[in-house]
């Protein structure tokens, strides 16, 4: 599919060492709400500042999201890699996080064919996606738009399936990090009960990517979510902690899936810049 225009582009990093989008602006998470708890990770908004214009990198996170702006409605597909956003300064963009599994259920597609992409909501959800726009661009504020888009998601709940038994057992068991990370697949479709081929379709479907690839992206959100709540460690207890070799490992796969040093997205998340 191809990606939308306006302020939802991607471009490459250059050669000025990007942002890490959570940290530029003001970027607010809030829960949605209970009935879609198990589907919904998040609602979001997210002002970028005004002033000139920065590189921002959005890091894989495995999660597939709906964005509003002033220029409308989108899909923000899978990212393998971070993406590199051009936003004009002073946006708004409101947003709500599907779980990862999730969004091809309510999008009616495989993931598969997004991944990487901005695609405008419409192309999933025709007339429904255009009035939906319309009134979230007449709402008073932020959180009236969030609740105008967690409403429309909700509204499609009753016609939406849970992802199949092997992707829910898929997506936890490479969350606990405690596998050989060099071939995932076949251990993960003994331990579903599916076959290699099975699984490897199903991935690419309900994630976007294979095993081996929301391997890495999990490993990555454990590493950040770990320079948040041990800033003083060390980078190599760090990369151990979240499941890499060693440093090295980390350093070669956070430069390889956000083109950031450990050292640059630890320093930039708070960490202790004694720490070694």
């Amino acid at each position: 599919m191809d990606g939308s225009s306006g302020p939802l582009t991607s471009t490459r990093p250059t050669s000025a060492k990007p942002i890490l989008a959570k940290q530029r602006g003001i970027y607010r998470e809030r829960a949605a709400p209970e009935a879609l708890g198990r589907h919904v990770e998040c609602l979001w908004n997210h002002r970028i500042p005004e002033g000139p214009p920065s590189p921002m990198a959005v890091v894989p996170d495995g999660c597939v999201d709906i964005l509003w702006s002033t220029h409308g409605l989108a899909v923000a597909g899978p990212d393998r890699v971070a993406a590199f956003p051009v936003i004009a300064p002073g946006t708004d963009i409101i947003g709500l996080r599907f779980r990862p599994g999730v969004a091809a259920s309510f999008l009616r597609t495989s993931l598969s064919q997004i991944a990487g992409e901005f695609v405008p909501l419409e192309v999933f959800w025709g007339r429904a996606a255009r009035e939906l726009e319309t009134r979230m661009q007449d709402a008073p504020d932020a959180t009236r738009r969030a609740d105008m888009l967690a409403d429309a998601v909700l509204q499609r709940l009753p016609a939406a399936s849970p992802p199949p038994d092997d992707i829910e057992a898929t997506l936890a068991h490479l969350r606990l990090g405690q596998h050989s990370s060099d071939n995932p697949v076949r251990s993960l479709a003994v331990a579903t009960g599916t076959s290699e081929r099975t699984l490897r379709r199903r991935c690419h479907e309900h994630f976007g990517y294979g095993a081996k690839t929301l391997d890495r992206i999990l490993r990555l959100q454990r590493f950040l979510g770990a320079c948040r709540s041990e800033p003083s460690a060390t980078l190599g207890l760090l990369a151990l902690d979240a499941g890499y070799a060693d440093q090295a490992h980390l350093s070669r796969e956070a430069r390889e899936l956000t083109s950031l040093s450990p050292a640059e997205i630890r320093r930039q998340l708070g960490g202790s810049r004694k720490a070694a």
